[in-house]
């Protein structure tokens, strides 16, 4: 159980980012293989979909983000995604690299990609909802400490 309290939101994570690179792939392949999109394309529109499905499951399933006054919400996204941008440059990299250079099958370079890139997404996105978490609840404790001074004061 120790175990499990130290590593929890490794583990809920690698859960949802595993969902999350299924659904990567299935929509890749979908575009790619059978709409016949081109590989960049259907790569950046497989992303885009996976990682609207991450935001959602990271925010209020692994990093446990309950705020939801519009500025924070908007800024965790925004970070959020402007973070994947960077992880979808590497992900178009390795699949380019991976068809186009090595010449392996699309779908085994994806899987493949869909693992580093994995990897590189859960120490980013775990920094965004934590520091951002942990300012809101310092300025709510503060808060508190001055609601008291007034309360005691008065």
């Amino acid at each position: 159980m120790k175990i499990y309290k130290r590593y929890r939101n490794f583990i809920i994570y690698s859960l949802f980012g595993f969902l999350a690179s299924i659904l990567n792939v299935i929509v890749f392949n979908w575009l790619h293989n059978h709409a016949q999109v081109t590989m960049l394309i259907a790569n950046t529109l497989a992303w885009f979909v996976a990682n609207l499905f991450s935001f959602i499951a990271n925010k209020s399933i692994v990093f446990k983000s309950r705020y939801q006054e519009p500025k924070t919400f908007i800024k965790e996204i925004t970070l959020f995604l402007s973070q994947r941008i960077l992880a979808l440059l590497l992900d178009n990299i390795l699949m380019w690299a991976g068809i186009n250079w090595l010449h392996w099958n699309n779908l085994i370079v994806k899987m493949i990609d869909q693992i580093i890139v994995g990897l590189v997404n859960y120490f980013s996105t775990q920094a965004i909802f934590t520091h951002e978490n942990k300012l809101l609840l310092q300025r709510l404790s503060a808060m508190r400490k001055k609601t008291k001074q007034n309360d005691c004061n008065h």
